[in-house]
């Protein structure tokens, strides 16, 4: 009982309301992690596959700072509700698009859309819970994506071979019930509507907020490494695609089975030391990738950046709330998620450049020990 309290405890109605359409939500997470199967089922090159995927990631460039104006203009659940309705909208055009240009239109309209409701989700958690518990609400809600991502792969196994609309339906159909929860039970905030929105320049002349958004950036490329430049070191040593999957599979596990304890563990500690000890992890950790050959090896290096993953997710929110003024938290949580859209783009073109000047692994290494010695400068002179 005492375990269950400080794991789940202490959190408002609006958090939980939160976290169980995120679950649902990302349950339903289908259509991105099979699109390019789908593309490539329908004769797509390469070359056009990766333009619809650029043409994603350019379009989500634009969705976290436009959910941050709209939450300041219009409230936190009018924005929750408008990124999620629409997201369904772009889903369902996916399905409908009848060429490349029109798959690549439809693919930016979705990346721009995806990400507009979360710096309302992030804000709300921000103000309506106390600055102690903030890492620990905001590591449970990565860790209802996380279990929601690990159940949406079987569901996404057992439709795929009855075709791609299934999938497509699915995601529809609990973005739209995620979208439900909120207008069931998250309150709106008329008075935010009458408030002058928090310019983003007038943020970023804070150079305390600049440094910690500039480390997190940093941290965010270097981690989606994992993503791109992990695969490619597994079929360099003649590891088979499936061998990525356990592995991605593994690290999934990990966060789901022990990120409620560690956060709730991790909590008495100050955001930047805990930061500083996950950035490190998680360079050493994807540096060791360059020194794995077998299963094992390369098991345990997912095991050490799994750790850093789990100190990252719930403090780098945490740590943005903390430095931010009354009736901000929109802006500032827009810019936070800004970094991650960045390091979406960027962490293909850096991973490339370094991987093949065989520069990559070391650079990860020295990229998070780096970060970590200032992350720990940054907390002595706060």
């Amino acid at each position: 009982m005492v375990l269950r309290t400080a794991v789940f405890g202490g959190l408002p109605r609006v958090f939980w309301f939160l976290f169980s359409g995120q679950l649902v939500s990302r349950f339903g997470g289908t259509v991105l992690p099979f699109l390019v199967s789908y593309l490539a089922s329908l004769g797509h090159s390469p070359g056009e596959i990766g333009l619809v995927l650029g043409a994603y990631g350019v379009g989500g460039l634009g969705g976290q700072p436009l959910g941050g104006f709209l939450a300041n203009r219009f409230g936190h659940r009018t924005t929750l509700i408008t990124g999620l309705l629409s997201t369904a909208a772009c889903l369902l055009l996916i399905g409908f698009a009848w060429n490349i240009t029109t798959m690549m239109a439809f693919a930016a309209a979705l990346g721009l859309c995806a990400d507009v409701y979360q710096p309302a989700a992030r804000a709300l958690i921000a103000e309506t819970i106390p600055s102690d518990l903030r890492p620990k609400a905001f590591g449970l809600l990565h860790w209802a994506f996380n279990v929601g991502a690990a159940l949406s792969g079987v569901a996404a196994g057992l439709l795929l071979a009855h075709g791609f609309w299934l999938l497509i339906a699915l995601d529809v159909a609990t973005t739209l019930i995620f979208a439900a929860v909120v207008a069931a039970g998250i309150p709106s905030n008329p008075s935010q509507t009458h408030r002058r929105p928090p310019r983003y320049r007038t943020a970023l002349r804070n150079r305390h907020l600049l440094a910690v958004l500039l480390l997190i950036l940093i941290n965010a490329t270097v981690y989606a490494q994992q993503r791109f430049a992990l695969p490619l070191a597994l079929t360099a040593d003649g590891h088979p695609p499936s061998r990525y999957g356990l592995l991605i599979t593994l690290n999934a596990i990990l966060v789901v089975a022990l990120q409620p304890l560690i956060m709730a563990w991790l909590t008495s500690y100050p955001r930047l030391t805990v930061l500083a000890a996950s950035w490190a992890l998680i360079g050493i950790g994807l540096a060791l990738t360059g020194l794995a050959t077998t299963p094992w090896q390369y098991a345990l290096t997912v095991v050490i950046w799994s750790a850093g993953e789990i100190g990252m997710v719930g403090f780098s929110a945490a740590l943005i709330a903390d430095l931010t003024p009354a009736h901000a938290h929109a802006t500032y949580q827009a810019l936070y998620g800004w970094t991650g859209a960045i390091a979406r783009v960027a962490a293909p073109l850096v991973g490339a450049f370094l991987y093949d000047r065989s520069a990559l692994w070391w650079t990860c290494a020295a990229t998070g020990v780096l970060c970590a010695l200032s992350a720990l400068l940054l907390q002595r002179s706060r």
